[in-house]
């Protein structure tokens, strides 16, 4: 038998080490809100590339007059403008739908039409009398020329954010769809597990039910207690080993009983059992796959080896079971291409499972990690 343990939850309160200081509640709640706004960014973008533009670009030629600077603020709506028609327009109707040559010219245009502006805006300001903005106020193709370039390096810099941040979130909703279909494909492997298992163990019981055995209220305790750790135990993610290795005894003893004296299953374990956690209902698929495969028809005394290892943070499971024909690994039975599944589903290429035959054994060796 294995030594239960009854968990111990560590209550951090109880330390006498001092909780960092950490915002009230709602403060982290306004905070939190506050981050998510949209506009909040976008302003503070602005408010930047003003301060850039105006006090650094500017200033390096020492420009001082307070009113230029002013002056400039009417450009900004016409610089939004292109950046916005940038990210809401061209971006995901031209850009995102691969049709590159549209996207250059519409926004060739719209660059264009913003240098066309600010140089009429500059006009403006000259005719009423600012010798700053008269200097380049001529629409001329040389000043068309420079507005144009300016307003290309904003959308240039703009549109790389733009670029990055839907990047990031396509690559967020990716990993999250592939979680929710990995979780909806083990949810659906293990249910099909469970009618598969009940459905053997069920035919077991009415064959004794038939002889009207008295080993038949022994099983039904047994298979009460496989049922309460299926609906109750094995709904988490990962549960603990020794209670894993409860259930695989319950489903032994259901089968001695059934098999009687002409059964014999020596069970080996070595390890710390009692430490390590593993996803539930995958290794009674293996145990379960040996009696339907080596054990149904022979009628001669039977010897199932089974031998569990815990070493260096991998499990290592082996089942030995006697065959009267070779069984394809292949056709091995839905049990253990579910059991294949589930662990290609929940390591990837950290595991090994290996099926041999030699000798008339068919024989199970399984290594995956546990924590």
């Amino acid at each position: 038998m294995i030594a239960q343990r009854t968990p111990v939850l560590i209550n951090p309160s109880s330390n006498n080490i001092l909780p960092a200081v950490q915002l009230p509640v709602e403060s982290r709640l306004q905070l939190s809100a506050l981050l998510r706004k949209r506009w909040l960014y976008h302003t503070l973008f602005w408010i930047l590339y003003y301060f850039f533009v105006c006090v650094v670009f500017y200033n390096a030629y020492q420009i001082h007059d307070f009113t230029f600077y002013l002056q400039f603020i009417l450009f900004m709506p016409f610089s939004a403008a292109l950046v916005y028609v940038n990210f809401y327009v061209l971006i995901p109707f031209f850009l995102y739908r691969k049709k590159y040559i549209y996207y250059a010219l519409l926004l060739l245009l719209a660059l264009l039409a913003t240098a066309f502006i600010d140089q009429l805006l500059k006009q403006l300001y000259a005719h009423f009398g600012s010798t700053l903005f008269a200097i380049t106020a001529d629409l001329n193709f040389q000043n068309l020329f420079l507005e144009t370039t300016a307003m290309f390096y904003l959308t240039g810099f703009t549109t790389s954010f733009k670029l990055s941040k839907d990047w990031i979130r396509n690559q967020q909703l990716m990993k999250e769809k592939e979680k929710q279909y990995l979780e909806t494909e083990l949810n659906f492997l293990k249910a099909q597990i469970q009618p598969h298992f009940f459905f053997n163990t069920l035919n077991n019981l009415y064959s004794l039910t038939l002889k009207k055995s008295d080993q038949a209220p022994d099983i039904v305790l047994k298979l009460s207690a496989l049922m309460s750790y299926m609906l109750y135990e094995s709904n988490t993610p990962k549960v603990s080993l020794s209670k894993e290795i409860t259930y695989l005894q319950n489903y032994l003893d259901l089968e001695k009983l059934r098999f009687g004296q002409r059964l014999v299953v020596i069970f080996e374990m070595e390890g710390p059992i009692e430490e390590v956690s593993i996803p539930p209902m995958i290794l009674i698929l293996f145990l379960e796959n040996s009696f339907k495969h080596g054990v149904k028809n022979t009628l001669s005394k039977i010897q199932i080896d089974i031998t569990l290892k815990v070493e260096k943070g991998y499990l290592l499971f082996t089942v030995k079971n006697p065959v009267e024909e070779n069984i394809p690994t292949a056709n091995a039975g839905i049990g253990l291409k579910n059991a294949k599944r589930r662990l290609e589903l929940l390591y990837g290429n950290n595991y090994r499972l290996d099926f041999s035959e030699k000798q008339n054994e068919f024989i199970v060796s399984l290594k995956m990690p546990v924590c």
